[in-house]
């Protein structure tokens, strides 16, 4: 059951991957999907999500961290929220990494849905009133 499990993690990073590629017009030869690092589920707007830091070998065998923001199932290109390579600096802060995983680095930039402390917890009713209502 636990390898069936780390399977479906790795089929999902390998999604997000792909997508990152499209996106970024790169040949999906050119990167190769090697191990996941960290991994937390964080609220968002209405929704869950999983962050994920994993590491990814490009063409030339250098090895770069990845940032992504992923649906918890993962099964398709539209689950993923955002797939980007992950600079020396990048240190994003994210409320809902802080306790549970503090090591798991998120872009400067944002571009993630979850983790911000102004949001809604998905158990919280919604109304017309909220920022995030749909």
């Amino acid at each position: 059951m636990r390898k069936r499990r780390q399977e479906r993690k790795r089929k999902g990073l390998v999604i997000a991957l792909n997508t990152y590629a499209k996106r970024n017009n790169i040949q999906l030869s050119e990167l190769e999907f090697v191990e996941e690092k960290e991994r937390n589920q964080v609220d968002g707007c209405a929704a869950l999500y999983v962050h994920s830091n994993f590491l990814v070998k490009g063409s030339d065998g250098k090895h770069t961290m990845f940032f992504a923001e992923m649906r918890p199932d993962c099964t398709q290109e539209e689950d993923v929220v955002l797939c980007t390579p992950l600079e020396e600096n990048n240190y994003g802060h994210c409320y809902g990494c802080d306790d549970r995983a503090k090591e798991l680095r998120h872009p400067s930039g944002g571009g993630y849905l979850g983790g911000h402390n102004e949001m809604i917890f998905h158990l919280e009713e919604l109304d017309s009133d909220d920022d995030c209502f749909m």
